[in-house]
């Protein structure tokens, strides 16, 4: 999004990490993980909550699923929370979801990156470096244009 902020349309209040969940079961399962890491899917999951006041909370959930033919798998899960305000009140219905789900994450997703990728290494993944590049403008048309 190009526009300056008195134009923005929305105001980032706070962004903060909302949960993670690393479920190692086992050594051997950690060795097969930092082994096998590349072959893991990484899944996005945003949801939105509004609150008072034009505040909104997107929950954006990142989510590391391993490959069936893994015998020694893991799970990790996290979910990043940013708060905003919507400054436009003229925004209408179809504006305000594409604030949500495509600029919102897409202005945040260098913050989301770090903070995934940090949470890897100092989980003991030291290669790990989240680097897939997500087109939420992409991800948007393909689930709305049915």
């Amino acid at each position: 999004m190009s526009e300056t902020n008195s134009q923005k349309k929305y105001e980032v209040v706070a962004k903060y990490i909302k949960d993670i969940s690393f479920e190692i079961p086992s050594p051997e399962c950690f060795v097969s993980a930092a082994e096998n890491l590349g072959s893991y899917s990484t899944k996005l999951d945003l949801t939105s909550k509004p609150f008072k006041n034009n505040l909104a909370e997107l929950n954006c959930k990142f989510l590391l699923e391993a490959p069936e033919n893994l015998d020694n798998k893991i799970h990790a899960e996290v979910c990043i929370s940013i708060v905003f305000k919507l400054t436009d009140p003229k925004m209408t219905a179809d504006e305000i979801k594409k604030t949500i789900l495509v600029s919102i994450p897409s202005e945040n997703f260098e913050y989301m990156k770090d903070v995934i990728s940090t949470l890897f290494q100092k989980s003991g993944f030291k290669n790990f470096n989240f680097n897939k590049p997500i087109d939420f403008e992409d991800l948007y048309k393909q689930q709305f244009s049915n």
